[in-house]
C-alpha cells in the first residue's frame, strides 16, 4: 500500500472543480497525444515478440526482490524505452514498489478482512514477524506487505505466504509458525434451473455461432439479449461491440479485464480459475462478432492460480481446433494471451488497462477516444469484465429470448453473487435478477454467523453506497439498486454486523481509495487523501468542508475512482450520521 504523507492542509474546494475538468483533461490529452510514437513503438515490438517494460521489470523484481539503478538502466536499453519512462513504470506498481524477501508475506487489507477482524490481524503479523508493512529483515530473509484484496473473502481473514494463501481462523498463527496452508477455494452454486455462468463451458455456443450465424447476427442477438457490463456502470455490451466493430482499422482486439479486483468480490477469480474455457469461449465469440482475431485475458497478481489455469485452458482449446488458426474450419482465426497485471486496483479502469496491457504507467486517459476507437496499441478495442464474456455463450448457444427469460426481474439474464466470511453459508451465487437483498442474505446466505445482526451492506465494491438494514427489501436490480445510491458492480454482498464502527468505515474505505489513486488527476490524488485525513486524526469531521469535498471529487475527477469513492461515504453521511464524529 502506499506510505503515508504529512497531512495536507487545502480548503475552500469549491472552486477547484470549476477548473480540475479542464485542467485534468487537457494534461492528459496532451500526454496522450505526445506518447502515440511511443505506442507505436511498442506495438511494433509487441509483434516481434520482445517483452515490453513492465514484463522485464517484473522478472527483474522476481529475481533479486528489489529493483535498483542497474535495472532500470538495463531495462531502458532492452524495452527501447527512456529510462524516465521505466523509472515511471516502476514506481507505479505496487508489485514493483515493496521489496521482496526469500519469504515474501502478503497480508489482506481489503473490505471484507476489514469486515472480518478490523486491523487485528495486520497488527499481530506485524508484531510476529517483528517488521513495518513494507519492509524486508536485514538478512533477506523475511518482507511484510499489504495488499488489496487476494480473493478469499468467503473466509477472511486471508495472508499469502510465497505462493499459498491461507485464510480464516488461526490464519497468522499458522503464517507465524511456517504452517501456512492453502485455503479451499469456494465451490459457484446455481440457484436457476438453466445455469448460464455456473455450467462448464463446452465451446456449443461457439460452434453454432461459425457454422449458423455471421458476425452482425451475434451481435444483434447479444444486443437483443440485453446484456449488461458486470463490471461496473453495467454499459450495454453489444453497444460497445457495435462501435468496435464500425471503427475503422483492420487489425482489432478484445481484453477480457480480469483485474479488477474490487475488495470483496471474487467473481472473476472463481470463474477464471474453476471455468477458464468459458470465458475463452466468451473471448473468441466477440472476437468473430466485432472482427477481432487477437484476444487478451488480463488476470490479477494478487490471484496466482488464475493464469496458469487460463494457459492451461488455452492450450486445450488450441489443441482441440476451437482456438488458433482456421477454427473448426470457419475460416476465423482467434489466437489468446494471457497476461498478469502487477498489482494496481485502477487499472480496472479500461483506459489504465489497455496502457497496463502495453507495459506502461496504469494511468487513466481522457476519453473520448474511447477504446473501442483507439485502443491496445492504437487500435480499436473492446473491454469487456470477466463475467459479462461468460454470458455470451449461453446467448450464442440458446438465443436472445432463452436468455431474458431467465430473469423475471427488469434486468435480463442472471448474475453471480459473492457473500463475505460474515454469512453462514458464504461463497458464490448464481441468481437471477430481481430477488431482494433481504432474500439473497437471509435465504441464500443463511444471515450472519454467531446471531448477529446486519448493520449494512456494501453491493458492488468500493465505489458503491452502504445499504444500510432498513432497505434489504431492495431488488437486486441495477435501477433498485441505482435508486438507493447503490450499484450492481461486481455482484460482491459484503455484510458489516452491529460491532462495526461506521467511522472506522469510512476510513478504511478513504484509505483504500487514496492508496489507490492513478495520481493523474489531483482533485482524485489530493481530495481522497484529504477526506482521509479528516476520519484518521479522531477530531470532528467539518461537515461542511467535507460536503465540499466530496462534491469537488464527483466532479472534478477524471475516471470513476475518484468520482465514485464519494458514493460510499455520502451513504454513511445520510445513514449513520451520528457515528462518524461529525463537528
Amino acid at each position: 500500500m502506499a506510505q503515508e504523507h504529512p497531512p495536507i492542509i487545502v480548503g475552500g474546494y469549491r472552486w477547484i472543480h470549476r477548473v480540475a475538468w479542464r485542467a485534468a483533461t487537457r494534461v492528459v490529452t496532451i500526454r496522450s497525444r505526445m506518447s502515440r510514437n511511443l505506442v507505436e513503438q511498442i506495438r511494433r515490438r509487441h509483434e516481434q515478440g520482445i517483452p515490453s517494460a513492465l514484463a522485464l521489470l517484473k522478472a527483474a523484481m522476481d529475481a533479486r526482490g528489489v529493483l535498483t539503478d542497474d535495472d532500470l538502466r538495463d531495462v531502458a536499453e532492452r524495452s527501447g524505452m527512456p529510462e524516465a519512462t521505466v523509472y515511471g513504470i516502476s514506481t507505479f506498481y505496487e508489485d514493483l514498489l515493496q521489496p521482496r524477501g526469500r519469504r515474501h508475506v502478503r497480508v489482506c487489507t481489503g473490505t471484507a478482512c476489514f469486515a472480518a477482524t478490523g486491523d487485528a490481524h495486520v497488527e499481530a503479523l506485524r508484531d510476529g514477524l517483528g517488521l513495518a508493512v513494507g519492509e524486508r529483515s536485514p538478512d533477506g530473509g523475511v518482507s511484510l506487505a499489504e495488499t488489496v484484496c487476494l480473493g478469499f473473502c468467503h473466509a477472511s481473514p486471508a495472508v499469502r505466504d510465497g505462493d499459498l494463501i491461507d485464510a480464516g481462523v488461526g490464519v497468522v498463527e499458522r503464517v507465524l509458525a511456517g504452517a501456512t496452508r492453502q485455503a479451499e477455494e469456494p465451490a459457484p452454486t446455481s440457484l436457476l434451473a438453466e445455469p448460464v455462468l455456473t455450467a462448464p463451458g463446452t465451446w456449443e455456443g461457439l460452434r453454432i455461432a461459425l457454422s449458423d450465424a455471421t458476425p452482425e447476427s451475434l451481435l444483434e442477438e447479444v444486443k437483443a439479449a440485453e446484456l449488461r457490463g458486470r463490471g461496473g456502470a453495467g454499459f450495454p455490451a453489444g453497444t460497445k461491440w457495435q462501435f468496435a466493430r464500425a471503427a475503422a482499422g483492420e487489425q482489432k482486439y478484445i481484453v477480457a479485464n480480469g483485474d479488477e479486483g474490487d475488495p470483496g468480490s471474487y467473481i472473476d477469480k472463481v470463474l477464471m480459475e474453476s471455468n477458464p474455457q468459458l470465458l475463452l469461449e466468451g473471448l473468441a465469440l466477440a472476437g468473430y462478432a466485432v472482427g477481432a482475431s487477437h484476444g487478451f485475458v488480463v488476470t490479477r497478481s494478487e490471484y496466482p492460480r488464475s493464469k496458469p489455469a487460463l494457459e492451461a485452458a488455452a492450450t486445450r482449446a488450441c489443441a482441440e481446433g476451437v482456438l488458433g488458426e482456421d477454427i473448426l474450419g470457419s475460416g476465423f482465426s482467434f489466437h489468446v494471451t494471457i497476461v498478469e497485471g502487477a498489482g494496481s486496483y485502477v487499472v480496472g479502469e479500461e483506459t489504465a488497462l489497455l496502457a497496463c496491457l502495453q507495459g506502461l504507467r496504469g494511468t487513466v486517459s481522457a476519453r473520448p477516444p474511447f477504446p473501442a476507437e483507439r485502443g491496445l496499441f492504437g487500435r480499436p478495442t473492446v473491454v469487456n469484465n470477466v463475467e459479462t464474456l461468460c454470458n455470451v455463450p449461453f446467448i450464442a448457444e440458446h438465443g436472445a429470448d432463452a436468455y431474458r427469460a431467465l430473469s423475471p426481474g427488469a434486468t435480463p439474464g442472471s448474475k453471480l453473487v459473492c457473500f463475505n466470511e460474515r454469512f453462514v453459508r458464504p461463497g458464490v451465487y448464481e441468481v437471477p435478477f430481481g430477488m431482494t437483498v433481504r432474500d439473497l442474505c437471509e435465504d441464500v446466505a443463511g444471515g450472519l454467523r454467531d446471531g448477529r445482526e446486519i448493520k449494512a451492506l456494501q453491493i458492488g465494491g468500493p465505489l458503491a453506497g452502504i445499504l444500510p438494514a432498513s432497505r434489504l427489501d431492495t431488488r437486486f436490480d441495477f435501477a433498485e439498486l441505482a435508486a438507493e445510491g447503490c450499484m450492481v458492480g461486481h455482484g460482491s454482498i459484503v455484510a458489516f454486523d452491529d460491532t462495526t464502527s461506521m467511522r472506522a468505515l469510512a476510513r478504511h474505505l478513504l484509505h483504500f481509495g487514496a492508496a489507490e489513486s492513478c495520481g493523474t488527476c489531483f482533485p482524485c490524488r489530493i481530495g481522497l487523501r484529504r477526506a482521509h485525513e479528516m476520519f484518521a486524526d479522531g477530531k470532528p469531521v467539518d461537515r461542511a468542508l467535507l460536503d465540499e469535498l466530496l462534491e469537488t471529487l464527483e466532479v472534478a475527477s477524471l475516471c470513476a475512482h475518484g468520482s465514485g469513492m464519494p458514493a460510499p461515504i455520502r451513504s454513511l453521511l445520510a445513514h449513520f450520521p451520528h457515528e462518524l464524529g461529525l463537528a
